[in-house]
C-alpha cells in the first residue's frame, strides 16, 4: 500500500528539512557542538561528560595526545567550579558546560553561580593569569608545583596555570549579575591549542 501524504504533511516536511539544513548550516560555520550539560555536578557527571569527550574528539578524527590535551583543560574547568562554584541549599553546584569544535580547535565554555567574594577572588586570579606571557606562565607554574607556602591565596593556582598554558589566547570570562541577588553568573571560554 503507498502512503499519500496530506498537504499538510508535505508543508511541515519541507519545513523541518528548511530548518534542519539552517541548523546544519549554521553548526559548520559557527562550530559544531559535541556535548552539552547543564545541571548539578558531581563525579559521575564530570565522568560521564569526559566519556562522551574523548569519543566525540576522537570521532573527529583528532589525535589521542590532541583529546587527552581537551580533557585536562576540561577537567580542570571542572575543578575550578568546585572550588569556586557556589553550593546551594541541598549542597549542589549548578553547572552549565559546553565543548565545541571550531576551526580554532576545541572550545569550553562553563558557567556556574558564584558569590561577590568568589567573584573578585576568581576575577584577580584569571587577570593575573591572562597578563603572563608564555615564559612567565611556566616559571610560575613550576613556582606553584614547589610552592609550600599557602599563604599566597591571591595567586593563580595549578590548575588555572595549566589551563592558560595549554590554551590559546586568554582565558576568556565574563561575571554577569543577577537581578535582586549577591549571586553572580560566571562564564569562562577557553580554547585548547591544536
Amino acid at each position: 500500500m503507498t502512503r499519500i501524504e496530506t498537504h499538510t504533511q508535505n508543508t511541515l516536511k519541507r519545513e523541518q528539512k528548511t530548518r534542519l539544513g539552517n541548523v546544519y548550516e549554521s553548526i559548520h560555520r559557527d562550530g559544531e557542538v559535541l556535548v552539552t550539560y547543564t545541571g548539578p555536578l558531581d563525579s559521575n557527571v564530570v565522568e560521564s561528560i569526559l566519556k562522551l569527550a574523548e569519543r566525540s574528539i576522537l570521532q573527529k578524527g583528532s589525535s589521542r595526545s590532541e583529546m587527552k590535551q581537551v580533557c585536562k583543560v576540561l577537567i580542570e574547568c571542572f575543578q575550578n567550579i568546585r572550588k569556586h562554584g557556589w553550593i546551594d541549599a541541598s549542597g549542589e553546584t549548578f553547572v552549565n558546560v559546553t565543548l565545541e569544535h571550531n576551526p580554532g580547535g576545541y572550545q569550553i565554555k562553563s558557567r556556574n553561580i558564584l558569590d561577590m567574594e568568589m567573584a573578585s577572588t576568581l576575577k584577580l586570579k584569571l587577570d593575573d593569569v591572562n597578563g603572563l606571557n608564555l615564559s612567565q606562565l611556566r616559571k610560575r607554574y613550576v613556582d606553584a608545583l614547589c610552592r609550600v607556602d599557602s599563604n599566597r591565596t591571591q595567586e593563580a593556582g595549578l590548575g588555572l596555570l595549566g589551563m592558560a598554558e595549554r590554551c590559546t589566547g586568554p582565558l576568556k570570562y565574563e561575571i554577569t549579575d543577577q537581578d535582586n541577588n549577591d549571586l553572580l553568573i560566571f562564564e569562562l571560554t577557553v580554547t585548547v591549542k591544536r
